[in-house]
């Protein structure tokens, strides 16, 4: 079968209503063409079927796309929150620019949650469990806990994110996502968060900056590639990698930590390519004691890897 008669196929499959065969049908050409309009052929498909989580997995590969159009976002929203991912849901919903639609997109999800605590209040009860008692496990096993922590509820996501953002024995990276997270599902209320020193401050996550978008965090970036860019870029694709690693471990005070993004880069390549550091002033003593100390940090996190 050709495309253009497989696209024919599912066209009649999807008019007739018979949906495990058009979904079949537009991901087999999904496959050959990664286009929006058989993305959203196939989401169509696969949430009349009721393969939500499916349907999810494909949207979000156009999710941009997809926050683009109220039609668009209802049905992503749709497959997120009858496979129960409710704090996607609210990262979509939160992504897209205040209007009508995020009004009534929000009174659904709130509807689903409220259903989720009647119909599976035990499951929600053993994810927040895990999810609250992250730190007791292996950083290389948190990540299926801090996924499965989206299909929480918001309180219940809040509730136990606001212990996790000052829990000492929690990895600093995944105390991070979870603010970030915070931020990206527009909580507007302070939360205490315990930086990359150890102190703990209040923070409004909805007033946050998104990972790597802040001034400083573009200028260091800058900085790297205008050191490293042309003399070498396999260098820099590497080291490139690893910054966004370094400021992702002191967001969100990349404006406080890194004084000067060019003396932050160039400190940064002396040590990572082992060059000694010539003389340095206390601004950059500072900033090159923050640099080992993440390198400590990495160290660690690979080691239990």
């Amino acid at each position: 079968m050709t495309d253009a008669e497989r696209e024919r196929a599912a066209q009649a499959a999807t008019k007739a209503k018979k949906w495990s065969q058009a979904a079949a049908l537009w991901e087999e050409l999904y496959q050959q063409q990664q286009t929006l309009a058989i993305n959203q052929q196939l989401v169509t498909a696969l949430v009349q079927n009721q393969q939500y989580l499916a349907a999810s997995n494909y949207a979000a590969e156009f999710e941009n796309d997809y926050l683009q159009t109220d039609q668009r976002s209802d049905l992503y929203l749709t497959a997120l929150l009858a496979s129960h991912q409710f704090i996607v849901a609210r990262m979509v919903v939160t992504a897209r620019p205040r209007q009508p639609w995020q009004s009534l997109a929000e009174q659904r999800i709130s509807q689903a949650e409220r259903a989720a605590e009647t119909t599976m209040a035990s499951t929600l009860t053993t994810t927040m469990r895990e999810f609250y008692h992250l730190s007791d496990q292996p950083v290389p096993n948190q990540a299926a806990r801090i996924q499965a922590a989206q299909h929480l509820t918001y309180q219940r996501y809040l509730t136990a994110a606001q212990f996790l953002l000052v829990d000492p024995f929690l990895h600093q990276l995944a105390r991070v996502e979870v603010l970030h997270t915070l931020r990206a599902i527009g909580v507007d209320q302070p939360v205490q968060f315990r930086h990359l020193d150890g102190q703990q401050t209040a923070l409004i996550p909805s007033e946050l900056a998104a990972v790597g978008t802040d001034p400083t965090s573009q200028r260091t970036h800058q900085a790297l590639e205008k050191t490293l860019g042309q003399r070498d870029p396999t260098l820099y694709t590497g080291l490139n990698a690893l910054l966004t690693l370094q400021l992702m471990y002191i967001y969100p005070d990349q404006p406080k930590i890194v004084a000067d993004p060019t003396t932050w880069v160039q400190l940064f390549v002396a040590e990572q390519t082992g060059t000694p550091v010539s003389t340095v002033d206390q601004q950059a003593k500072a900033m090159l004691t923050v640099q080992r100390k993440i390198q400590d940090l990495n160290n660690q996190l690979q080691a239990q890897s």
